[in-house]
């Protein structure tokens, strides 16, 4: 029993050491199956494009860990393996012979397993320091060709590379942006805001590239600024039916709406509904005109007015709210359009520009400072690369002077007395986008086409007396329309109109959009003022 237990005592530091030397030789197993399935997805990288390549990697050594610690597990020695390696060192196979009948309670098999031990003390020191392989050549050279191999493919120029290099940048943006959004929805307490920047975080979550996230901003905020439209056309139909009222000895009604108390508004309604007859034409077509019925109304057409009327009256907040959604949105684009051209990656279309900055989303409302005319005919300077008109009319005696700088050229005559006219280069803003027929200062009987005219640069002075006589205005013909001429603001608009009916004949415009494109059309076209 004692010999036994030395046997085995004898044998467990030699496994040991096997194990170790298995484990070694297994880590460098490990190297080559990581380098040779990095190889593998190098090279379908350079046939895919493949984001993120660097992800990969980890479950890749994942992968070969696993599989060498299975390697590890199926071979690890065991005694008999321990004993195998010992017999090496001890003459007539003894210890293998004892390992075989280690088990054997017979006189002769415990001799024979005496007599081993006595022999394995002996060259113990020897098989431990034995000589032991570390490094194992042929793992080895396959990991360092396979490392190599995959770092010069990698760093070879390859199309689907860099187009993988891009598509990581944009997802990254598409994810801070995403993540800006989410944070802006968690600080905001304004309802209609939080659940505009919610709704915009959950579409550009779905869009695979930062110029699809840019437009969906856009497309959103767009949505925005059409519910801010018709907002504003609620408010302002209010308005107007108060000044209605108010001019037409309703003002009752017009102070009980401004007052938003509906229960009076109702009760004074209804007794104006008994005593129709009672009230002059002008104050019928107005309760006309609020009702939309000639006739009494009935209960139910009494309380969807109201309703209606109620609803008009909360535009104003909402408009308030629909702005500061519309802000927010507007800001997280160009958030995210700035980063993209931080990142090289340039938006093939503008669709977000900071504040004051012409072409800002392209959807510049009438009243945006896109264009300056004026037109006062007491002094005109402007400077600019577009041309403008400036016509006056003076009485008695005085001079007057005006400075122009551009592109273009300028002439000017007068006399001592009569009528003086003249033309000189002005300023226009340039390029931008929905200035339309302005809201701005001047007439709408003239409109120049600002234009950039390359050529040197002239300032030009015209100087003279103004005297009496009547004012004069210079125009152009119906020839073609040529760079910074004066056009009459009617040929220009049917234009426009011609394009717009063409656009509208090829695409259908969602119901609310093609209404408020009507009404803005309806309301800058010059027969109509």
């Amino acid at each position: 029993m004692e010999d036994r237990i030395q046997y085995l005592k004898l044998l467990k530091p030699i496994r040991r050491q096997m194990l170790l030397q298995l484990i070694v030789k297994e880590s460098q197993v490990f190297l080559v199956l990581a380098a040779a399935l990095s190889f593998l997805l190098i090279t379908a990288a350079r046939f895919i494009a493949i984001p993120f390549l660097s992800y990969y990697f980890w479950p890749i050594i994942l992968l070969s860990l696993l599989v060498s610690v299975y390697r590890i597990w199926e071979q690890r020695p065991g005694m008999a393996e321990a004993a195998a390696l010992y017999n090496r060192f001890v003459a007539e196979d003894r210890v293998i012979t004892s390992f075989s009948f280690l088990q054997d309670e017979g006189i002769i098999a415990r001799l024979q397993l005496a007599d081993t031990v006595k022999h394995m003390k002996k060259v113990h020191d020897k098989v431990l320091g034995r000589k032991k392989i570390i490094l194992f050549p042929k793992p080895l050279s396959l990991f360092f060709a396979f490392f190599a191999a995959a770092v010069l493919l990698y760093l070879i120029p390859s199309e689907n590379i860099e187009l993988a290099h891009k598509q990581e940048k944009e997802i990254k943006l598409v994810e801070e942006a995403k993540k800006e959004l989410e944070k802006k929805a968690e600080k905001e307490k304004n309802p209609a805001v939080k659940k505009a920047l919610e709704m915009a975080k959950d579409k550009i979550a779905k869009k695979k590239s930062a110029e699809e996230a840019l437009k969906e901003l856009a497309k959103q905020t767009k949505s925005l600024e059409l519910r801010l439209l018709k907002e504003k056309e609620k408010s302002l139909a209010l308005e107007n039916m108060k000044s209605d009222l108010n001019k037409n000895g309703l003002d009752q009604l017009s102070r009980m709406l401004a007052q938003k108390d509906m229960a009076a508004f109702e009760k004074e309604l209804s007794k104006l509904n008994d005593q129709m007859d009672g009230l002059s034409e002008e104050q019928k077509k107005t309760l006309s005109e609020l009702t939309g019925s000639e006739e009494p109304l009935s209960e139910e057409e009494l309380s969807k007015l109201l309703e209606q009327l109620e609803e008009a009256m909360e535009s104003e907040e909402l408009l308030k709210q629909l702005a500061a959604a519309q802000q927010a949105l507007q800001n997280s684009g160009l958030s995210l359009q700035q980063q993209m051209a931080a990142n090289g990656m340039p938006p093939g279309q503008l669709a977000f520009a900071p504040p004051g900055q012409p072409g800002s989303q392209g959807t510049s409302t009438n009243s945006q400072q896109g264009q300056k005319q004026n037109n006062s005919g007491q002094q005109n300077n402007q400077t600019g690369n577009n041309s403008s008109s400036g016509n006056g009319s003076g009485t008695g005696t005085g001079s007057g002077s005006g400075t122009g700088s551009g592109s273009g050229s300028g002439s000017g005559s007068g006399a001592g007395s009569g009528s003086g006219s003249g033309s000189g280069s002005g300023a226009g803003s340039g390029s931008a986008l929905g200035g339309g027929a302005g809201l701005g200062q001047g007439s709408r009987e003239l409109l120049t086409i600002p234009s950039h005219m390359e050529g040197q640069e002239n300032i030009e002075n015209d100087n003279g007396t103004l005297g009496e006589g009547n004012s004069g205005q210079q125009f152009e013909g119906d020839g073609p329309v040529l760079k910074g001429s004066i056009r009459s603001y009617s040929e220009v608009f049917g234009s426009y109109e011609k394009a717009y009916r063409q656009s509208t004949d090829r695409y259908k415009l969602p119901a609310d959009l093609e209404e408020i494109v009507k009404n803005y059309f309806t309301s800058i076209d010059p027969d109509k003022e």
